[in-house]
């Protein structure tokens, strides 16, 4: 009896052990290393958190030194998470949207927030324009997606009203409409998507343009997408008309100027006109020539 008392035993802590790696291997990945966001943030340093002060926020774990400083994080997280959930923003905007994890090694502080680069090289091409890598991850332009998917209008958000989601920041007008989506962001954001790939089935293909200009990246610049591809950032052409070029599945057919756009190529593109609205023209291009 003793010798089944002991197996049992065992085969209750072996049971107890891999259930436990189990709920561990599904808990949210600590970010920063360990370190402190607030601490980051507001001082600049690195420090240590502990395990005992953890908050999980947008699937990531972040630790703290103390629960004072843990209820600092819990009344803003917005304030404090790095953007992109700590992935470099730089390789965002360059890679048409990938996703490449930075290090608390390479930091840098903008407007109050922290980001994070894979190395120092990168961190200096950040460092050097920040304004224009600041926002990759503001969603929809800064525009309510809530407005958008439930009543098809364009509001402006507002900083104050902004929540997390997968790294990105959607911001909203009010607190009520945060709230809405922070219900189920999934939703949304998936609707979003099946609605801009409607939307680009619809508009009509007319008008034969020939446009000549410098390149730009078209939402990191001017917070546009393509309209067949919306994920992708686009290539854009600042046009001697004033207006923007925003051109169709350059990411595939001209990959060496599409990774070259922030460089103010001049270009010459020539093709249909698929949409247009207001200072922004959509086109599908026929030919494309760099000039000297």
């Amino acid at each position: 009896m003793n010798l089944v008392r002991v197996f049992m035993t065992a085969a209750f802590l072996a049971s107890t052990v891999m259930i436990s790696h189990a709920v561990e291997a599904k808990e949210a990945p600590v970010a920063l290393n360990g370190n402190c966001a607030v601490c980051l943030v507001n001082s600049q340093k690195i420090v240590k958190g502990k395990p005992e002060f953890k908050v999980v926020f947008d699937g990531q774990t972040y630790l703290f030194p103390s629960a004072a400083v843990k209820q600092k994080f819990e009344a803003a997280p917005e304030k404090y998470v790095p953007a992109l959930n700590g992935d470099c923003t730089v390789c965002f905007a360059h890679h048409d949207g990938h996703r490449n994890p930075g290090t608390v090694k390479h930091v840098s502080f903008y407007q109050g927030r922290l980001f994070l680069f894979p190395n120092e090289q990168i961190k200096a091409v950040f460092d050097k324009s920040p304004a224009k890598y600041a926002d990759v991850d503001l969603a929809c332009n800064g525009k309510c997606i809530v407005c958008k998917v439930d009543g098809g209008k364009d509001v402006p958000g507002k900083a104050k009203f902004t929540a997390i989601y997968k790294g990105m920041r959607y911001q909203f007008p009010s607190e009520a409409v945060m709230q809405k989506f922070q219900g189920s962001p999934e939703k949304y954001v998936a609707q979003l998507k099946a609605d801009s790939r409607t939307s680009s089935t619809t508009d009509t293909a007319s008008e034969l343009v020939s446009v000549t200009g410098t390149t730009g990246c078209a939402a990191c610049e001017f917070g546009v997408h393509p309209k067949k591809n919306p994920e992708e950032l686009g290539l854009a052409v600042k046009g001697a008309d004033g207006k923007i070029y925003v051109i169709e599945g350059a990411h595939d057919s001209h990959p060496g100027l599409y990774q070259s756009r922030f460089e103010s190529l001049k270009i010459k593109v020539k093709g249909k006109q698929i949409a247009s609205k207001g200072k922004f023209v959509w086109l599908e291009p026929q030919s494309i020539e760099t000039l000297k």
